[in-house]
């Protein structure tokens, strides 16, 4: 698959005591329904719960882990970016214009989408995987040509990076059990 080539993987980005420690987070912060395009809310299409991390929130907490995981993310995008020779095009990335901890339930999921529209302006996406005690909740990319899958297998503390454009429909399957925890982040 020509695609899979484009999709990066990065492994131990977080070690396994911070992915837990962002999970014990998440058990405290109020989540609501994750929405689709220019804010429409459609479970049949997006049906996950998210919590967006911003600097200029009054937690210190929540403040602290913005920071760290733009450094984290936007340090293994650069990589990519050296590694696939985009930074002639695209120049070294200096933050994540957008970071959420989501938190797919049974029966959550994510019907195949891509990250870059009109309404959104993103260069590259990425997924940190925080657990994968979970079945079910696979992150799968759709080749356009020939509808081949290709699964990423899940393990805490791995990034997963690529183009956020039309060439990479990415789906997240539905839970059958436990709870999925990631962290995506995008970039432009």
């Amino acid at each position: 698959m020509l695609l899979k080539k484009y999709i990066a993987e990065f492994n131990n980005v977080i070690n396994i005591e911070n992915a837990s420690v962002l999970i014990r987070l998440a058990n405290t912060l109020s989540f609501e329904k994750a929405k689709i395009g220019t804010g429409v809310e459609n479970t049949k299409i997006r049906n996950v719960s998210t919590f967006r991390f911003t600097a200029n929130e009054q937690s210190l907490t929540i403040c602290h882990w913005c920071y760290y995981l733009n450094y984290r993310i936007i340090h293994f995008m650069n990589a990519y970016l050296q590694k696939e020779n985009f930074v002639k095009d695209i120049g070294n990335l200096v933050n994540c214009n957008q970071i959420d901890l989501l938190k797919y339930e049974k029966d959550n999921h994510y019907d195949y989408h891509i990250d870059s529209t009109f309404f959104t302006n993103r260069t590259l996406s990425s997924i940190l995987f925080l657990n994968n005690d979970y079945e079910g909740g696979e992150l799968t990319f759709k080749n356009t040509y020939n509808d081949e899958e290709h699964i990423v297998k899940p393990f805490p503390g791995k990034l997963v990076v690529w183009p956020s454009n039309m060439m990479f429909p990415h789906a997240v399957k539905p839970i059958k059990k436990g709870i999925r925890y990631s962290i995506v982040a995008w970039a432009a």
